[in-house]
């Protein structure tokens, strides 16, 4: 058999517990639950932070976000660092992009041998930025995302060419179904050489035994992201009156951790009814059936080529998206909507229909990656390759001798919160240690919907120690926070920490007095003339 090729599935923003295989009563994903029965999926899988740019710098690097210096959007990957795609592509190893990625400004390739994409992410200018980052800031508010949710729907009926991949009315539907068409074209392409290798090498019959070419292609699909509008076929698999409301969705809801609470007022959530949740959920519901439709077409043309077998398959999300739970939406927080990711790894050898219930994250896809292509990980890589684990079936299985760690990390220095977090999931417990703030702390065993924090409880006083001390010896959570805040212009000449001291308010009429200058919150791609 030739070498096994790679094709690794991203799709944005896709809740953690909402697929057919994680038993949901309702969600139709027919095709990643064949993925999931031919190969193994996790049920605690975790993204590095939970927001666009940084997740996606993070795995295509291996690299935890503080590594890399990727806080947040608009934060350009240095091109020295070495990515998956481009150490392949050294190796004789061709790979293909298609879609979103999320490299920012004019760095856009990733080191991949070819590529197309639709959504071009700008970074900011200057950069570091000069001005506060108003986002993080005490008092700022983003109307445009409770309008969001009251529009959810039923998108227009039209066919369009995917604009620039973005559009508040009708969603990503097209940009997937563009970026599915291309990762086709490469796949019938890869059939055809691997058909003529077999050719070469004494007929069809011994195509199996062709020492064809590997390759690997990635596919970044924006669905389920928001907006929440989809075709109405997708919608009206849903019905908004039938469909269970999340839990704890209070708006407003005071039970909130302080950093949480404040990312809640920033969304503008407050009095968001009962029919706008149930609508945004049947718009939800149906995004991610459109997602898995393509996912299909992908599986589906590999099969057709003959590509299938010998083809590992990853199926992951960059983050999750909260869906009223808690009284929140989209990411940015450590719960497990926001934080959790769906995963399935299939591939020639590996077990099928397995479950797995160890703590992994996406930094772990880049060993990965060197493991199947053979190719070894550089040392300041922290993830661990997924194949031994699912070769044993669990990380108590692998023995003691066993480097894979027991926990799962991720991070945040972006917008809605003013203060820098840091989870690290370990055993039963998940644990959120807030600069500038109290820590969190729930049992998910006893506690799987984060109700009870027990961080204020002294009988937790020494796992709380526990859980910092794991922490500082990853990383410094202050100074990472300090770099990360310099860089956003959260730091003043003098050192004040503008998340503590400024209001954004006085921010707008410090821009309007010419104290700082007036630089966007979100860069937007300039095309060149």
């Amino acid at each position: 058999m030739s070498q096994p090729n790679i094709v690794v599935i991203c799709s944005d923003q896709h809740h953690p517990l909402l697929t057919g295989y994680r038993n949901h009563p309702y969600i139709q994903t027919p095709n990643l639950d064949q993925l999931a029965a031919e190969g193994t999926f996790f049920t605690e899988a975790y993204c590095n932070c939970p927001v666009c740019t940084p997740s996606r710098m993070s795995f295509i690097t291996g690299k935890y976000p503080h590594q890399i210096g990727s806080w947040f959007l608009g934060c350009p990957l240095d091109r020295e660092e070495m990515t998956w795609s481009r150490k392949l592509d050294q190796a004789g190893i061709p790979t293909a992009m298609f879609g979103k990625m999320d490299f920012c400004g004019e760095y856009q390739d990733g080191g991949f041998t070819e590529y197309k994409i639709i959504k071009k992410r700008a970074a900011f200018k200057p950069y570091p930025r000069t001005t506060p980052l108003p986002s993080r800031l005490e008092g700022n508010i983003r109307p445009n995302k409770r309008t969001l949710i009251e529009h959810a729907g039923i998108r227009e009926e039209r066919v369009t060419d995917g604009e620039n991949g973005y559009n508040d009315k009708l969603g990503f539907y097209d940009h997937d179904r563009i970026v599915t068409d291309w990762a086709i074209e490469y796949v019938q392409e890869k059939g055809r050489q691997a058909a003529e290798a077999a050719g070469q090498a004494g007929g069809a019959d011994q195509a199996k035994q062709t020492d064809s070419k590997p390759w690997a292609m990635y596919v970044g699909l924006m669905f389920p992201h928001w907006p929440y509008t989809v075709p109405e076929r997708f919608f009206n698999m849903y019905h908004p009156d039938k469909l269970v409301m999340p839990f704890d969705a209070h708006f407003p809801n005071e039970n909130l951790h302080p950093q949480i609470r404040n990312m809640q007022k920033v969304l503008n959530l407050d009095g968001i009814t009962e029919e706008m949740i149930r609508n945004t959920l049947a718009a939800y519901y149906g995004m991610i059936t459109a997602m898995d439709e393509n996912v299909g077409r992908i599986v589906a043309a590999l099969k057709e080529q003959n590509l299938y077998d010998n083809t590992y398959i990853v199926y992951m999300s960059d983050h999750g998206e909260s869906l009223g739970e808690h009284g929140l939406f989209y990411k940015q927080c450590s719960y497990e909507a926001s934080v959790g990711i769906p995963l399935i790894v299939k591939g020639p050898g590996l077990p099928a229909g397995q479950q797995i219930d160890d703590p992994v994250t996406l930094v772990d896809l880049y060993p990965t990656i060197m493991e199947i292509t053979g190719l070894v990980a550089e040392p300041d890589r922290p993830g661990h390759s997924w194949l031994p684990l699912i070769q044993a079936g669990s990380r108590a299985a692998m023995g003691e001798g066993t480097d894979r760690p027991d926990w799962a990390f991720s991070e945040y220095h972006g917008n809605f919160f003013k203060q820098d977090w840091y989870m690290l999931r370990r055993g039963d417990y998940k644990y959120t240690y807030y600069v500038n703030d109290r820590p969190s702390l729930y049992n998910l065993a006893d506690d799987p919907r984060e109700m009870n924090d027990l961080a204020g409880d002294p009988k937790y006083a020494e796992v709380l120690k526990e859980f910092e001390s794991l922490l500082r010896g990853i990383t410094d959570p202050e100074a990472v926070s300090l770099q990360a805040k310099r860089d956003l212009g959260l730091i003043g000449k003098n050192g004040e920490d503008y998340t503590l001291s400024l209001t954004d308010p006085q921010l707008q009429e410090m821009i309007k007095q010419g104290v700082f200058a007036n630089e966007p919150e979100f860069p937007q791609w300039e095309e060149k003339a």
